[in-house]
């Protein structure tokens, strides 16, 4: 009788408050939204105009997969708590599910650079220089087989579709609820909440399958495959390691920058010192594949892998191979060690800031070496600015999302229960 009424009262207080968990973006925020894709376009245009196209769309395709990856990984952690019925993430779940509104955005200019390269505008055929040059793999008969141009369009733009489909399709059935509590709809709500729980336990599971494969594919055919000749086997589960490092990290600057509104409002100790295991935990899973991976090199010692690493030991990409580890990897290792750390702001945060600056290093370094002379990198303008380009349609995504779906879970039945049950 007394869960049953704390039940009502908590979805009775949380239908009082609907109106505060829309997202207001104030003036100023728009506004600096605005300035960083304005920056992003005219750093794009003006490397397009002196001569750097190969090193813009490089810096396109890896700011977007930065964004893209924790987008879907905000898709795939709300999948990964719906199998589970986990209770203890759903006053934070829609933060991260609001990352996914991105995707379409993402997708967009995916599928632009892959027309781009299909009827080679602004020189975009020369980023992948096994489409300009096929001969290349002409020893390598497995990779000759599948970078193939006509097949590595068509399957990638199969893949971001199948992404957008999937994740549409899990967010509608997520917010349908949601509006239907908004406005008032009580038993249409119930009926929503109680359908898309059953489905979502039943379906997340293939979700995920789906979403590993494909996000894996594009991991190998947008990044990878700019070193045509080289190969890593655990390339996908690598990315899927800084997708989680990355999303819990952004994650938990979200959690902090909502902490004192009514989005906010029911996010406690226990959800920050959660997030605050797994981005830990992920650094750790991360660490392990990087190590895994140029250990395997080292003792292979064979040409055609070590020249990958090789070069990317050279100045100015030494830098980012020096320093990228201790700010993804060493300082959150033992910085996020004490309870503490994991619900303190001045740690948890600026260690989440580190991990994002780090990882899109790394992102840098997977790309650019590809596509850019080491002469031409004295100053990484054009990487900057499309990263401040690619972050404004980010935070512009997400503006526009919360103003439209509450950023609050209404109409979750199992937010109803973590409000009032606590940590499960």
């Amino acid at each position: 009788m007394s869960h049953g009424h704390n039940h009502h009262a908590a979805s009775k207080s949380l239908f009082e408050q609907r109106g505060n968990f829309y997202l207001k973006a104030s003036p100023v925020a728009r506004g600096a939204v605005v300035f960083c894709i304005l920056v992003g376009i005219i750093s794009i245009v003006m490397g397009m105009k002196s001569g750097f196209s190969t090193r813009v769309w490089g810096a396109i395709v890896f700011n977007t997969f930065f964004f893209f990856a924790i987008s879907l990984g905000g898709s795939a952690f709300s999948a990964m708590q719906d199998i589970l019925s986990t209770k203890w993430g759903r006053p934070v779940m829609r933060l991260h599910e609001s990352f996914s509104s991105f995707l379409p955005v993402a997708a967009l200019i995916f599928f632009s650079t892959l027309l781009c390269v299909k009827f080679d505008i602004a020189g975009a055929r020369n980023v992948w220089v096994w489409i300009a040059n096929p001969d290349m793999l002409h020893h390598f008969w497995g990779k000759r087989t599948w970078l193939s141009e006509n097949s590595w369009l068509i399957r990638d733009a199969v893949a971001i579709g199948i992404i957008l489909l999937l994740a549409g399709w899990q967010m509608r059935l997520k917010i349908g609820r949601d509006r239907a509590m908004a406005a008032g709809r009580h038993e249409e709500a119930v009926k929503l909440g109680k359908s898309a729980y059953e489905k979502l336990r039943y379906w997340s599971a293939p979700l995920l399958v789906c979403y590993a494969i494909t996000f894996s594919l594009l991991g190998f055919d947008l990044l990878m495959s700019l070193a045509p000749t080289w190969l890593s086997t655990l390339w996908g589960g690598w990315l899927f390691a800084i997708m989680m490092q990355t999303l819990m990290a952004s994650l938990l600057i979200t959690m902090w920058v909502f902490k004192d509104t009514a989005i906010g409002l029911h996010i406690r100790q226990q959800q920050f010192h959660d997030v605050g295991k797994l981005m830990h935990g992920f650094t750790i899973f991360f660490a392990y594949l990087t190590y895994a991976h140029v250990l395997t090199y080292w003792y292979g010692n064979m040409p055609e892998e070590t020249q990958y690493f090789i070069a990317r030991l050279e100045q100015p990409w030494i830098f980012i191979v020096l320093g990228a580890p201790i700010f993804s990897f060493l300082l959150p290792l033992y910085t996020m060690i004490p309870k503490a750390a994991k619900w303190t702001k001045m740690v948890g945060g600026t260690i989440a800031i580190g991990i994002l600056m780090a990882q899109w290093a790394t992102f840098l370094l997977v790309v650019q070496p590809q596509v850019v002379a080491p002469a031409d990198m004295t100053l990484p303008w054009v990487e900057i600015g499309a990263f401040f380009g690619v972050f404004g349609l980010f935070i512009m995504s997400i503006f526009t999302f919360g103003s439209k779906i509450p950023m609050v879970a209404i109409g979750d039945p199992l937010l109803h229960e973590a409000i009032d049950a606590g940590h499960h």
